[in-house]
């Protein structure tokens, strides 16, 4: 009798484990050591210690190897000027990335092509205990562990929202270069940029810190897009203060991401 009961028990548990989205009972997968050590060296530099949008969250040690030691809750960026929705559970290296970019390369493609900056970044996907593209049996994505983020579109402060899924293909030719520019200007930043022509990335742009090879250093960025040239630019006059992050704030920011790339290639 208590056989009858004790395997078919066993099984169910076994069952429920297998289902779980990182656990591998057989392999005894561990999250990769330069993971932590990203981390480490990201959140030694403090570089969100003085920003309400951007707090520190509790461990996440998810099914499996799934989470991260230090995830960063961010509900904008930027000092505030560009609101992330809704709420982005990220790691801080993919964050500060992510900022950099804004700063550098989207807020000013944004006012140069379109007239106006980016506030809001529609984000369909951040920290998720899941495989790359949701498929059964599949490697674990970036954003299994807080190292990837999927933005849908860009909001403008004129109220104008230019969607990745709406606007790569038929949208205006302003808004098809900013996006085109927005994505070729990534892959200066991630180490991973998928967007439209890419099975399951119609509607996104994913951006992650993959390592590809041993340093890190290696990109993979698809489709091979380049940045449309600036043949008019009525926009130019535009007060480019509104596109501007607070540059003290820059500063700190690209010093804290410069100082990470060292740290981790030092590894």
């Amino acid at each position: 009798m208590v056989r009858r009961v004790a395997f078919p028990a066993i099984a169910a548990l076994l069952l429920a484990a297998l289902n779980g989205c990182a656990l591998n009972l057989f392999n005894f997968e561990r999250r990769e050591a330069w993971r932590g050590a990203a981390e480490a060296a990201c959140m030694d530099q403090r570089p969100f210690r003085r920003d309400a949008h951007i707090v520190e969250a509790r461990a996440i040690n998810d099914h499996g190897v799934c989470g991260m030691e230090q995830p960063l809750r961010v509900s904008a960026m930027l000092d505030g000027s560009v609101v992330i929705g809704p709420t982005a559970t990220l790691g801080c290296p993919v964050t500060l990335a992510t900022e950099r970019w804004l700063a550098e390369a989207v807020q000013p493609a944004a006012v140069a092509r379109l007239g106006s900056p980016v506030v809001r970044i529609h984000q369909m996907s951040s920290y998720a205990c899941r495989t790359r593209n949701n498929a059964p049996g599949a490697e674990l994505s970036e954003h299994a562990f807080g190292n990837a983020l999927d933005i849908g579109a860009f909001e403008l402060a004129d109220g104008r929202v230019v969607s990745v899924l709406e606007d790569w293909g038929r949208g205006t030719q302003e808004e098809k270069d900013f996006l085109r520019e927005a994505h070729a200007t990534a892959c200066n930043y991630f180490t991973t940029v998928l967007g439209p022509g890419v099975a399951n990335h119609a509607d996104h742009f994913h951006l992650d810190l993959a390592h590809h090879n041993a340093a890190g250093t290696s990109r993979y960025c698809r489709p091979e897009t380049t940045v449309p040239p600036p043949t008019e630019r009525p926009f130019l006059n535009f007060p480019m203060a509104l596109a501007q992050p607070d540059p003290t704030t820059t500063s700190s920011v690209d010093a804290a991401l410069d100082a990470l790339i060292a740290d981790v290639l030092g590894h």
